[in-house]
């Protein structure tokens, strides 16, 4: 993985400008996402705490608010790396990324796997759905980090 940040200086006032508002936008944009994103972690938390018991129920509960803290940690860092101040700590949070999108993969599957199994209420099926679509987000970050080179 190759990773460079363009640190030649600016001569032109409007691209400095563009670049700045579009840096602001970006972090902006990255910051709403990781909001939106530990939002519906943690009612896909309480999702699966109110409506399964049992021992897989409350392994999917741990891997579910494990994830919360990593989140907060890939926005910091992809946060750092926008405003080009620690350009190891965009590499690092690109990783971690990819290694969120695999953690996504395995509990979607692992999820979507037992509400299926034990699914017998509608709000089941629903979560069997919800936990389907987490276990392909491996495939759509890796497909965004291919198209964004």
């Amino acid at each position: 993985m190759l990773i460079h940040a363009d640190l030649r200086p600016c001569t032109d006032q409007d691209e400095l400008r563009f670049r700045r508002r579009a840096l602001r936008d970006a972090v902006i944009c990255i910051g709403w996402l990781k909001l939106i994103s530990i939002i519906c972690y943690i009612i896909l938390y309480f999702l699966v705490h109110a409506n399964s018991k049992g021992h897989m129920s409350r392994v999917i509960q741990i891997m579910v608010l494990a994830l919360v803290p990593f989140i907060i940690l890939n926005g910091v860092l992809l946060f750092f790396g926008a405003l080009e101040e620690k350009l190891c700590a965009l590499e690092v949070g690109l990783w971690l990324c990819l290694i969120i999108a695999a953690y996504n993969t395995a509990l979607g599957a692992l999820g979507g796997i037992f509400f299926i199994r034990t699914g017998y209420l509608t709000v089941h099926f629903f979560l069997a759905v919800i936990f389907g679509i987490l276990a392909v987000s491996l495939y759509s970050k890796y497909s965004e980090r291919t198209l964004s080179y």
